[in-house]
């Protein structure tokens, strides 16, 4: 992913919260290694359900602004898989985060679409590990850029399903 400036990673949200247009960037935001992650996913540290998901496609910033569902205690020990990573972890290392579909409608303002993402927003750390080789397998370098490959594509098709309702339900009001 190219490096982003602070102005175009806040502009780049397509479902801003009315309430708040605010986008607080995280603390670390300088310090992002931008060549080893797909997006860049991080939380509000003043309203912690708040989270942020931004990566780049055609050169342009596309985000949103996702809001993390409460975990659901009936789950037990289940694993959960992260539709981003499509890594395995515990129920409450994986939560369901929706995100707001814009409208200019007030009844259509409550429509969400969701996807359950790790908890904690970091899945570059889990797909540059290692994996596990089997005698028939590609090279570990050409495992992980496959890894990489299927995420941003899995990111930017959920950004897009929010931002294209966004772009349909302008061109009929």
């Amino acid at each position: 992913m190219r490096p982003m400036t602070r102005e175009e990673v806040r502009g780049a949200i397509v479902n801003p919260d009315s309430a708040d247009t605010k986008v607080r960037l995280p603390t670390w935001f300088d310090d992002v290694r931008w060549d080893r992650i797909d997006y860049l996913g991080w939380r509000d540290l003043r309203s912690p359900q708040r989270a942020y998901l931004v990566t780049e496609a055609d050169d342009q910033a596309l985000g949103v602004l996702l809001r993390q569902a409460p975990n659901d205690a009936a789950h037990g020990s289940r694993a959960m898989m992260c539709d981003l990573c499509r890594f395995t972890r515990r129920f409450n290392e994986i939560s369901l985060f929706t995100a707001r579909l814009p409208s200019r409608d007030k009844r259509k303002r409550l429509n969400t679409v969701g996807l359950l993402l790790c908890t904690d927003l970091d899945c570059a750390v889990k797909l540059h590990s290692k994996p596990i080789r089997q005698p028939f397998d590609p090279p570990v370098e050409e495992m992980i850029e496959q890894r990489r490959v299927g995420m941003r594509s899995r990111t930017l098709t959920f950004i897009h399903s929010v931002s294209e309702k966004e772009r349909t339900t302008r061109r009929r009001t």
